[in-house]
């Protein structure tokens, strides 16, 4: 197995990707959560645009970084996991916790680091929640995440398989946990008792700021209850709940050349700048 997808690395990501991305898309048309309130035409064309530009620098590539960061640290014997002799199950399971810990914290850092934030923030913004979500990073943060994520590869020192699997899951669960997709009440409760929900997720886009910064994980739900940053529900409901960042609320911010520019943008000045632009432009 680990040959097959060492030697097919590139294939399987895009058919994970695209048939990820296609179920999700169908379980919103079939079964949506909510009702989208903005231009699906401008909201998809800004979302998608991102993934363009992001895919351009190493996105669609980035799993082959992380194993070759992988197939290093195995090399030089570094890694925390490489410190005591352990049989190669446990060795796997510790480094899928690990690898996850290490992602929950980098996004729990995107929140309260004010500089960091600023990049993060766009993700945010979007005024509604679905799939497409999903891609909308900006460059910037695309960067500064995935190196960080070669960082924590470099120091557990995971087995390659379990890095293999780690990438494909997070690209499974990524276009998952955006879904606007409605799923039975009991389905969630018993999902989110290990992993991260689509209605546990979208509390995290919520205008509320006590609830943007709540639920950071990203496949195991136990991370946010462990470190006190989990919310149940959000206090409007799922369905009456506000998406985005009340300070980016005029449409221009989700337009492509607005997203790119918002690190750059005063929160406090953002939507009135974005309606002076579009005076200048008329």
């Amino acid at each position: 197995m680990e040959s097959f997808l060492l030697a097919n690395q590139s294939a399987v990501y895009a058919c994970l990707f695209l048939g990820t991305l296609g179920a999700v898309a169908f379980f919103e048309y079939v079964s949506p959560k909510r009702d989208l309130k903005a231009s699906m035409r401008v909201r998809w064309s800004g979302n998608f645009g991102l993934l363009v530009i992001n895919s351009a620098l190493f996105w669609m590539i980035y799993p082959g970084f992380g194993i070759g960061a992988a197939i290093v640290a195995s090399g030089q014997e570094w890694g925390v996991l490489r410190l005591v002799a352990m049989p190669y199950w446990l060795q796997f399971l510790l480094s899928i916790v690990l690898l996850d810990l290490g992602h929950f914290g980098i996004h729990y850092l995107f929140h309260r680091i004010p500089a960091l934030w600023r990049l993060h923030r766009l993700h945010h913004t979007d005024h509604d929640f679905d799939f497409s979500t999903a891609v909308r990073f900006h460059p910037g943060e695309a960067v500064l995440e995935h190196g960080a994520n070669l960082v924590i590869v470099l120091i557990v020192g995971p087995p390659v398989l379990a890095v293999v699997l780690f990438f494909f899951s997070y690209l499974l669960t990524t276009f998952w946990v955006h879904g606007n997709v409605r799923m039975p009440a009991h389905w969630d409760r018993r999902m989110r008792t290990t992993l991260v929900t689509p209605d546990m997720h979208r509390t995290h886009h919520s205008q509320v700021a006590e609830e943007t910064n709540s639920n950071c994980g990203g496949l195991f739900s136990c991370r946010d209850r462990l470190f006190g940053t989990y919310v149940d529900e959000p206090g409007a409901g799922h369905e009456g709940m506000a998406i985005g960042l009340p300070e980016f609320r005029d449409e221009r911010h989700i337009r492509l050349g607005w997203m790119l520019a918002n690190p750059a943008l005063n929160p406090l000045r953002a939507d009135e700048m974005a309606r002076e632009a579009g005076a200048s432009a008329r």
